[in-house]
Parts: C-alpha cells; sequence; structure tokens
C-alpha cells in the first residue's frame, strides 16, 4: 500500500474521504487496501492518513505528504474508511488502549 498524510480542521477532510469510497468501490476486488484513519494533534485538528494500493492514485490526494508503512502510527482516534479486518492487522484505538 502507499500511504500519505495531511492534518485537516473540522470535517475538511470529507471531499477526500469521498474520493477515497469512490475509488474504493471502482475498485471492489482491492476494497481492503483502501484506508483512512485520524489521530488528534488537538481540539478540532487531526492527522489524516489515506492509504490506496497503487502510487498512482495518490495524485487524486492533492496536499497529502508521502508515508512509509513503517511510519506509520500504531494507535489512531478514528476510522474513516477501512476494511475492519485490514484496519486491524495495522492499528488499534486509542480508546481501547484506556481500558486495558
Amino acid at each position: 500500500m502507499f500511504w500519505g498524510k495531511r492534518q485537516f480542521k473540522a470535517a475538511d477532510y470529507g471531499p477526500y474521504q469521498d474520493r477515497l469510497g469512490d475509488l474504493q468501490l471502482a475498485n471492489a476486488s482491492r476494497h481492503r487496501e483502501f484506508m483512512m484513519v485520524s489521530t488528534k494533534v488537538m481540539a478540532n485538528l487531526s492527522e489524516y492518513y489515506v492509504g490506496v494500493p497503487a502510487k498512482e492514485l495518490m495524485v487524486l490526494f492533492d496536499g497529502f505528504e508521502p508515508v512509509a508503512e513503517g511510519d506509520l502510527p500504531k494507535v489512531v482516534d478514528s476510522l474513516v474508511v477501512a476494511d475492519m479486518d485490514a484496519f486491524r492487522e495495522r492499528f488499534k484505538f486509542r480508546h481501547e488502549l484506556r481500558r486495558s
């Protein structure tokens, strides 16, 4: 997978969520390889990570800087778009850690 990250205030990430969802539907056989998650930076500001199966698709996510798979956060605050099994292979929710 190829990953990018970008910070957004409030719901400004919405157009990219829609774009990722459209790509996921158009590439149904690879739906597990489309993801968007976020981590809180501060109130009303989050870092969004988008993952796609092909590098060429990253051009559709302007302003996202490349992120190596090994540099992804292991713990996130929100799942925006993802197959749940594929999500669980890479990430944990912050709120789940607090319960432990």
